[in-house]
């Protein structure tokens, strides 16, 4: 049985979809959002097998959404919903396994589930890495974290990001705005913050090593790093980790 997001900023869109798909045995509906940021949100939490995803949305677009939605859930395939073909290039671009144009045309849908549903386990997970490999040259790049703060979900520029750390069984983003939480795991966010100034520096803290400014030497080889905006908080540094700091801070 394959768990099922539906992402459409109109509802009739979505009820329309939902109803076509329940004439499916093999797949079940486990949520629907009405935006990119609550679709990230409702992904992270659920890690449904399929995302049926609208390309154009109000605020942050189907074609931004998937290149988070990839990031964080690299097994997750993507499916685009569009009521215009000339989109299907851009779909495949960031990583869609196929497309289906509006209005719902239930052969179509059909089609597009039989394709799913033919993938084996290891089609699945190759299906998987050639996305990546054709994400990492989209044009499409967004550096921006979702996250929580009472109940309302916010996307935050990775240059806003002080640091982030694991409490409670969750994970807090201390921002230059405030703190929120990240639905996901402090793993998770590591693998999505690649290739930025945000460091996994000890396995309970991820620093944004453009805000360090001090780092203090403490007993037995160890370090602390001391950051802008935090000044009374003191992070450790593993020891595995402590080489390649110094190389990312230009320290001998």
């Amino acid at each position: 049985m394959l768990k099922a997001l539906l992402v459409d900023d109109e509802t009739p869109a979505r009820d329309e979809l939902k109803y076509l798909l329940s004439e499916y045995q093999n797949i079940e509906v486990v949520g629907e959002a009405d935006s990119g940021p609550t679709a990230i949100s409702l992904a992270a939490q659920m890690k449904p097998d399929v995302i049926f995803l609208d390309v154009q949305m109000r605020g942050m677009t189907g074609l931004e959404t998937a290149v988070v939605l990839r990031a964080i859930l690299p097994k997750t395939l993507i499916i685009f919903a569009t009521a215009y073909d000339e989109y299907a290039v851009k779909a495949f671009e960031v990583g869609a396994v196929d497309y289906v144009l509006k209005p719902f045309e239930g052969p179509r849908v059909v089609g597009a589930l039989e394709r799913l549903r033919k993938y084996l386990p290891d089609e699945w997970s190759a299906a998987a890495s050639r996305i990546d490999e054709t994400l990492t040259k989209s044009k499409i790049n967004v550096h921006k974290l979702p996250v929580n703060k009472q109940g309302k979900i916010m996307l935050i520029a990775y240059d806003d990001v002080i640091y982030a750390y694991v409490q409670a069984g969750g994970v807090s983003v201390v921002t230059v705005n405030g703190t929120f939480c990240y639905d996901g795991t402090l793993t998770e966010l590591q693998e999505r913050v690649k290739m930025t100034s945000l460091f996994r520096v000890h396995k309970s803290y991820v620093v944004n090593m453009d805000k360090v400014q001090e780092v203090v030497p403490w007993f037995k080889g160890t370090y602390w790093l001391k950051v802008e905006g935090a000044p009374s908080i003191e992070i450790p540094v593993s020891k595995g980790q402590i080489k390649e700091i110094k190389d990312i801070l230009g320290l001998k």
